[in-house]
């Protein structure tokens, strides 16, 4: 479309198209693709002609489905004269309608700015398809900035899927009840607990964590949730990486719940008798209820030997702060650190829709880079680590003084540093240590 120098056709400036109003949380480009539609036009169309400029498209970024726009002042109120909904009805509705006054190219003027990513955008998904429908009365695709509690719709019984460069995908949860109650359970424990969406974070890291090691051969739940919720055209490689929060969902409301227990924290601190805990296995009420509240009772022997990860990081600050309410004291609590955290689905998914099942293998890339690892980090850890084996060769153990340098190398300063923050390791290294050397991290002293 060839806009003239006002910005807008004619026939798009006296709202000819009606009313189009936005839906609760929804993105802005969202909005605008729909607004769009209701043109008959195409959304980069429309975009062109919201930010012309003297016959110049005063846009920044790439437009990709899972974009979102930012949006200045003047081309927010061409957006309000084209939808023929007043500007404060916007704000209300659109979360990032006013959040930025973004910088253009060609100066003064009506600007946009497109972003994506998971690190620019706030967590999103699609918009339930039959509400969308029964509120605008058009069966098109939106998307909602979605909280954690709101990635279901009980009414329709969709799990309203993120996906990177994509709109998203609305699973169908008829076949999965127990998402739905985990669902209600998840609301309720967010009106009864203040700490509930930090241990939120933090059980999602905990689930996160066992759905990236290989499955016990007991585990039966997530192996039929997986299958029940796959799109028929879905390899079910890709499938499995894709559905990671879906399927861990029921799991993660289950540990967020004991997690998030005042009465779970001074129990945790009241069996490790004033001692950091080295392993799990310290802490066996602990693990029974988990054990309970997941219905797996094998799994309380599968934990009991862990001596990292983001629930044993969580037990030893329980202990560490004796279960304080004090601010300080509760930072530390819900820290989820850096090597705990779910890798981003757009690092472990393609850049292209969900592939079909046509027997190949799943389309995943390669990460180059890890989000939360330092690459200088990693070389000087490798350059310990080979100092820690010439040491156990020639001594057996790894219990080095601190004040050793062997062949010139501080290896017992390199070692108490990693000793003091081993909770914090990434997963592999802490893998790396204990192959030359179960008790590198000892709870005794080195001496």
């Amino acid at each position: 479309m060839s806009a003239p120098s006002g910005g807008v056709v004619p026939a798009m400036a006296g709202g000819a198209a009606g009313r189009v109003s936005p839906l609760r949380g929804e993105l802005t480009l969202s909005f605008l693709a729909r607004l769009a539609a209701r043109y008959h036009l195409g959304i980069r169309d429309l975009l062109a002609a919201v930010t012309d400029v003297g016959g110049l498209q005063n846009l920044t970024g790439t437009l990709y489905p899972d974009s979102e726009i930012h949006l200045n002042s003047p081309a927010r109120a061409r957006i309000a004269g084209l939808c023929r909904v007043p500007e404060q009805v916007l704000e209300r509705a659109l979360p990032a309608w006013a959040r930025e006054e973004p910088c253009g190219k060609y100066g003064a003027g009506p600007v946009g700015r497109l972003m994506r990513g998971e690190e620019a955008v706030e967590s999103w998904g699609p918009a339930c398809p039959a509400c969308t429908a029964a509120r605008t009365g058009r069966r098109m695709p939106a998307r909602r900035y979605l909280a954690p509690e709101q990635r279901v719709c009980t009414r329709h019984q969709y799990w309203l899927m993120f996906l990177p460069g994509t709109g998203g995908l609305p699973v169908p949860l008829g076949l999965c009840p127990e998402v739905i109650k985990a669902q209600r359970r998840h609301i309720r424990l967010l009106r009864r607990s203040p700490a509930a969406a930090q241990a939120f974070a933090v059980a999602r890291a905990v689930t996160g964590s066992w759905w990236e090691e290989p499955w016990p051969v007991e585990e039966r739940l997530w192996p039929a949730r997986l299958e029940a919720t796959r799109p028929d055209d879905a390899h079910p490689g890709w499938w499995k990486v894709a559905a990671r929060d879906l399927i861990t969902y029921p799991e993660t409301i289950a540990v967020a719940r004991v997690l998030a227990s005042r009465h779970w924290q001074q129990r945790v601190v009241a069996q490790a008798r004033g001692h950091l805990p080295y392993r799990l296995g310290e802490m066996p009420a602990l693990l029974a209820e988990l054990a309970r509240r997941l219905q797996r009772p094998w799994i309380t022997h599968h934990l009991a030997t862990d001596t990292h990860g983001p629930l044993f990081a969580w037990a030893h600050s329980c202990v560490r702060t004796r279960g304080a309410s004090e601010p300080a004291a509760q930072h530390m609590l819900w820290k989820v650190h850096s090597p705990h955290r779910p890798r981003p689905l757009s690092d472990l998914l393609a850049s292209q829709g969900s592939p079909v099942d046509s027997g190949q293998q799943p389309a995943l890339r390669a990460v180059k880079r890890l989000r939360g690892y330092s690459l200088q980090a990693e070389r000087s850890f490798s350059k310990g680590l080979g100092h820690a084996r010439i040491y156990h060769r020639q001594h057996g153990h790894l219990a080095v003084p601190k004040e050793a340098a062997p062949d010139g190398y501080p290896l017992g300063q390199w070692n108490a540093n990693l000793r003091t923050r081993h909770t914090r390791m990434p997963a592999h290294q802490v893998a790396a240590l204990s192959a030359i050397y179960p008790w590198w991290n000892a709870p005794w002293s080195t001496l």
